[in-house]
């Protein structure tokens, strides 16, 4: 179940009212690659040293695919890819790479996750 928390956000076009609250979900911990090869060798035949050593070797391939343009499909977790932003220009002839403001990394979840986060259960966090 996800626990929430309320947030207190002040409008910046109306600073002189009090603050609205939102809701937040609270991050219980931090799940770093050693616990990740623990859980997944407990789901599987290999062992956690083996796990731990293939999720090394994809943190290095996957930011190299990124690099070459690639997008990167991680099955029912979606996919990772990486995009420009730009100034705009009136033709195609007058686009140069110096426009380019920054690249980011996007994420696109599947449908199937989508609908599972739309499962989600919530309690408020005490």
């Amino acid at each position: 179940m996800a626990k929430l928390k309320g947030i207190p956000k002040r409008n910046p076009q109306a600073p002189e009212e009090d603050p609205k609250f939102y809701a937040s979900l609270v991050h219980e911990e931090r799940v770093e690659i050693d616990a990740l090869a623990t859980k997944v060798s407990q789901r599987c035949s290999l062992r956690r040293s083996d796990v731990h050593g293939v999720l090394v070797a994809l943190m290095d391939i996957i930011p190299e695919q990124l690099l070459n343009g690639d997008i990167v499909a991680l099955g029912e977790l979606g996919s990772f890819c990486a995009a420009v932003s730009s100034e705009g220009v009136d033709s195609v002839d007058d686009l140069s790479v110096t426009m380019v403001r920054g690249a980011k990394i996007q994420y696109r979840p599947t449908k199937e996750l989508k609908k599972k986060l739309r499962m989600l259960d919530y309690t408020i966090a005490s």
